[in-house]
Formats: C-alpha cells, sequence, structure tokens
C-alpha cells in the first residue's frame, strides 16, 4: 500500500503546475566528439527562456576564431549545423572549443579534427559548402541586397545567408579582442595608426548582455577629430541576424542605428568604418555657407555633425548614403549654444555644399533629437524670416515660427499679406503638413472622397489625409475647396487634429461668449473646447463664427497647436 502511495505521490508531483512550467537550464550538446573534413557538426541545447538569443564561437587549435553566430531559442531551445571544411588549411587537426553564452552564462564543450591530410583532387567529399579561400577571416558572409545603396564591393567572394555555419580561417583584419565590452556597452581600442577599433570576439561579449541594443562609447575628442571607428563588417551582419541595434555616443552626440538600417555587402575581410565629425572648421564653415548661400534669414550656430559610413576591403573603398531604416541622433547642446540663438526659429538641415533641406526635429531641455534616412553632414541652423508686412504686426512671432518650420511662405519673397482669407484647401495643406510632423498621417490613404476634389489638384492629398484621420469632413460629399474657412470650421478642424499633437491642457473653462447663438450646433462643442485649450480665444467677448479666417490668425492658430516648446 505505501509503494502504491509512493507512486501516486510521485506522480501529482510530476504533473503539479511547478513541475511542468519549471525553468530549462541553460545548456549546450554536440553531435560528436570527433568530426571529420568534409562533414559537419552539430550544435544545440536549451535556454531558460522561450526566445532566449545565444552567441556561439568555435575557437581552433591555433586559439584563432573558426566560427562566430547568433543563434535565437525556438520555444526554449537551439540549434545549429556547422559545416566543416575539407581543407586542412581551413580545418587544421586538433582540439577545437564551443563557447556558448547565454544571459551573461558561459558554457563550452570540445570535438576534434583527426591529423589525416585532405583529399585530393578527384576524391568524392560531402555535399560542398561553399567555404571560403584562405585568406577569408570573417563570418557568414551574406546575400548582397540588390535594391541597396551601398554599392558593390570589389571582392564581394561567395554569397551565403546569415546563419549558415561558413567558417573562418586564421588570419583576421581587426584583432578579434581589440575593445573592452561590459553589459552591452563596449569602449573600443585605440590603434597605433589613430583609428578605433573593435573586434569580432568584443562584440559578440556585448551581444550576449544585449537587450536589443549595444552602446559603443567614443571620447568626445573622437568625433570633434573626425577620427574612424573599424569593426569588422561581418559582426554588423551579426547585429542584424540578432535584430540588435548600434548606438554610436560620446556623450554629447549619439547615432542610433536600429537593426537593418545599414544594407552592406562584402567578403570575410571587409571592416566597416565608420567616420562622426562634430567640428566646426573652416571646411563645415564653407560647406554650411555653400548650402544656404546669398539667403540672409539663414544663420549658423555652430553646430554640425557628419556622418561617413564606409566598407573597406584591400584599399577598395564603397561610401554607404541610404540608410534602411531611419536613425535617431541627438545632439546636446551648451548653455552658450542655446542662449546665442533663437530656438524656436532653430531647426535641423541637411547641407551639401549646394542646399539645404530642412529636417524634422525636437528641442527638448537642450538636446535636439530628429531621424535621418542618409548621411553626409547636418547642421543647426536658425532662419528667421522677415516680411515687410509683418515688422510689429500681433501675429509675426507666430509667422516666424511657421515659416523657420517651412509649414508657411509668403506671397512672394517679401509679403505675408496677414489680413487675407484662406480658403479650405490651403487651411487644409497647411494643418495636415503640421500634422505629418507629428508621425500620425497613414502612409497611404485612399483617394480624396470628395467629389469637388480633383486628384491633379496640389490638395488634394492633403484633403484624403484629413478625411481619413477625421480632422476635416466636409459637406455632403463635398469639399468646398475654395471657399473661404469660417471661424468655426477652423475650431472643429483644429480640436480634431488636436488629439495627433502633443497638446497641453489648458485647464480654463469654456469661455461664454455673446455670439454663442451664432455658433452652428455642429461647431458649438468644438469652439468651447477650442477656447478652453487656448487654441482660439476670440476678441474676449465674441466669437465671431462667421468670420472668415485671416492668414495671421491661421498661422497664430497652427502655431499654438505644436507649440510644445520643443519642436523644431
Amino acid at each position: 500500500m505505501k509503494k502504491v502511495v509512493a507512486a501516486i505521490m510521485v506522480l501529482l508531483f510530476l504533473c503539479s503546475p511547478a513541475a511542468a512550467f519549471a525553468e530549462a537550464p541553460f545548456t549546450l550538446e554536440l553531435s560528436g566528439k570527433e568530426v571529420e573534413r568534409g562533414g559537419g557538426i552539430t550544435l544545440s541545447g536549451t535556454t531558460p527562456g522561450p526566445v532566449d538569443q545565444v552567441v556561439v564561437k568555435i575557437v581552433s587549435p591555433a586559439g584563432t576564431v573558426f566560427y562566430i553566430d547568433v543563434l535565437k531559442a525556438v520555444d526554449g531551445a537551439y540549434t545549429q549545423r556547422v559545416a566543416i571544411p575539407a581543407s586542412q588549411v581551413l580545418a587544421p587537426a586538433g582540439s577545437y572549443s564551443v563557447v556558448a553564452g547565454s544571459g551573461g552564462t558561459t558554457l563550452t564543450q570540445e570535438f576534434t579534427i583527426a591529423g589525416e591530410e585532405s583529399p585530393g583532387p578527384g576524391t568524392p567529399t560531402a555535399a560542398p559548402t561553399a567555404a571560403p579561400t584562405a585568406t577569408s577571416t570573417a563570418m557568414p558572409t551574406p546575400t548582397p541586397t540588390p535594391d541597396s545603396d551601398s554599392g558593390t564591393p570589389s571582392n564581394p567572394g561567395t554569397p551565403q545567408p546569415v546563419g549558415t555555419g561558413s567558417p573562418i580561417s586564421a588570419a583576421s583584419p581587426i584583432p578579434a579582442g581589440a575593445g573592452e565590452a561590459s553589459n552591452a556597452r563596449i569602449k573600443p581600442e585605440l590603434s597605433s595608426n589613430g583609428s578605433y577599433l573593435i573586434g569580432a570576439d568584443t562584440l559578440a561579449q556585448a551581444m550576449q548582455q544585449a537587450a536589443g541594443q549595444i552602446t559603443i562609447e567614443l571620447p568626445a575628442t573622437a568625433e570633434e577629430a573626425g577620427i574612424a571607428l573599424e569593426l569588422p563588417l561581418q559582426s554588423l551582419n551579426l547585429l542584424n541576424t540578432g535584430n540588435t541595434g548600434l548606438v554610436l555616443t560620446d556623450g554629447v552626440r549619439t547615432i542610433s542605428f536600429p537593426a537593418g538600417a545599414m544594407k552592406t555587402s562584402g567578403d570575410d575581410q571587409t571592416r566597416l568604418r565608420i567616420v562622426l565629425n562634430a567640428s566646426w572648421n573652416k571646411e563645415a564653415q564653407s560647406l554650411v555657407g555653400g548650402s544656404v548661400r546669398s539667403d540672409a534669414a539663414y544663420g549658423s550656430t555652430g553646430v554640425l555633425l557628419s556622418l561617413v559610413i564606409q566598407t573597406i576591403n584591400s584599399g577598395n573603398i564603397t561610401e554607404i548614403h541610404q540608410l534602411a531604416l531611419p536613425a535617431e541622433v541627438s545632439l546636446k547642446l551648451t548653455p552658450a549654444q542655446i542662449s546665442s540663438m533663437k530656438p524656436e526659429l532653430a531647426g535641423i538641415y541637411y547641407v551639401d555644399g549646394n542646399s539645404a533641406e530642412y529636417v524634422p526635429g525636437t528641442l527638448t531641455a537642450g538636446t535636439v533629437a530628429f531621424k535621418a534616412t542618409h548621411f553626409s553632414a547636418y547642421a543647426l541652423l536658425v532662419y528667421d524670416k522677415n516680411f515687410a508686412d509683418m515688422s510689429g504686426h500681433w501675429a509675426e512671432p507666430a509667422v516666424k515660427s511657421l515659416a523657420a518650420r517651412h509649414l508657411v511662405n509668403g506671397v512672394d519673397a517679401e509679403h505675408y499679406e496677414p489680413a487675407r482669407g484662406i480658403t479650405r484647401a490651403e487651411f487644409a495643406a497647411l494643418l495636415m503638413r503640421a500634422a505629418d510632423r507629428t508621425g500620425s498621417v497613414p502612409a497611404n490613404v485612399a483617394s480624396a472622397p470628395f467629389a469637388d476634389v480633383p486628384s491633379s489638384a496640389y490638395y488634394a492629398k492633403q484633403a484624403a489625409e484629413a478625411a481619413a484621420m477625421g480632422i476635416m469632413k466636409g459637406y455632403d460629399g463635398a469639399f468646398r475647396p475654395n471657399d473661404r474657412i469660417t471661424r468655426e470650421e477652423a475650431a472643429v478642424a483644429l480640436v480634431n487634429a488636436s488629439k495627433y499633437f502633443k497638446l497641453a491642457a489648458d485647464g480654463q473653462a469654456g469661455k461664454a461668449y455673446t455670439d454663442a447663438r451664432e455658433i452652428a450646433s455642429w461647431a458649438a462643442a468644438s469652439v468651447a473646447e477650442a477656447g478652453a485649450s487656448g487654441l482660439m480665444q476670440g476678441d474676449g467677448t465674441t466669437f465671431q463664427p462667421k468670420k472668415q479666417v485671416t492668414r495671421a490668425e491661421v498661422a497664430v492658430m497652427v502655431s499654438r497647436l505644436i507649440q510644445t516648446g520643443s519642436s523644431l
């Protein structure tokens, strides 16, 4: 009877939730202890988490990196087949160490390759593994991306998908241990030629602790002097495979590349070189001066960031300008830089020596932030546009602020015409340009659902977006694009758009206007909300709902909508 009870107790324990959901240990197993050339070895094991990453490295008898990859666990298990070259040069005889790391835990196993000679010509071997030549040095080579803007390397090598297990030969262009890794942060090593280096082992170590990104810490002098950072291209491929972003920072300037942002191709000897330069020297001043030319509205702040991305192989250099995914850039300004400019008129511009392209961004607590889809040079400039008919006007600050954000223009180079009315089409175009800066506007919307908006109209896209986002709905299928927009119509559109902006709550109660009875029922709630939020204030007594909105008034309205004190 006791045996029966004991058996039942064991069965109950095995079926209990604690037993069923016990955390699996981190393990590493090899398919064999002796491996023949031309064959392969399978690495496998378990991880505590269902989707943990495992960094696997195989070290040759000579102490060099033979193979390295990042494996992703599926349901708490991982496996990878590693091909062993048939050549004795690429796979020398001796003992190989397999090192696997995950979550700060490292495990080691060993296997050996016997000392017999490699097969001669014509001798049957296992299926070809597309092994690299004896001079190859790096990790699995990715398949080149045809639509990337990275160009074609001089020595592309044998294209293989990342993670296929291509081995690494003894030679390495960058010392595998260059740099120092700690908690997913890396301090690169200063080489004898003045560049900063990071080796494959150092990056692999950092990946074991990475929670989505690795941060490379550069000294401030590196960016101020334009010193290069170099790492094996295949290490970047491993970061992309492991969905791990790359962050470069010197404490003042930070560039965050999401995984897959830099699409590159190259063989095992290719280096990735990144050169950052923040010097405000004569060359930088000439670059900015040529970009803005004779436009007196522009003024420099002395803040510039130049970034060059290259792949290098045997002296052949390919520059990468376009990113597959945008990088996030932030620049910390000094108190002196902030006090020397008008922040409300400042903005980031992509400069190439011939023109300046405005890039939306933010300025918060002294830090400028923006997204870059391509790289060369970016400058922080002030755009202080003066219109002859706005000097001393009550709306001049708002017009200047919107002009600095390149949301409004004058009717010509010298005049704004503040008292002129604005059509519903013009209002929609301005409001949706502002909304687009928030990132809330859908990438693709259906054609404008209005019978009186031809697809060829300059405002057709904005009218369609406004309708899709519920900002401007029109009248019984008509948009009335050429009608002058009224104050009550503007109130409805502004309130509908406000949810897409970071509009601080004013806390004021809705104002009681003496002409409240003149406000249409469909606009009454929006007029009250616009007054409470400070978007529209009337003249203190009346709202004048049927009055046409002027170009001066609309500038103030939109400026209030986007004015968070931080947007550029």
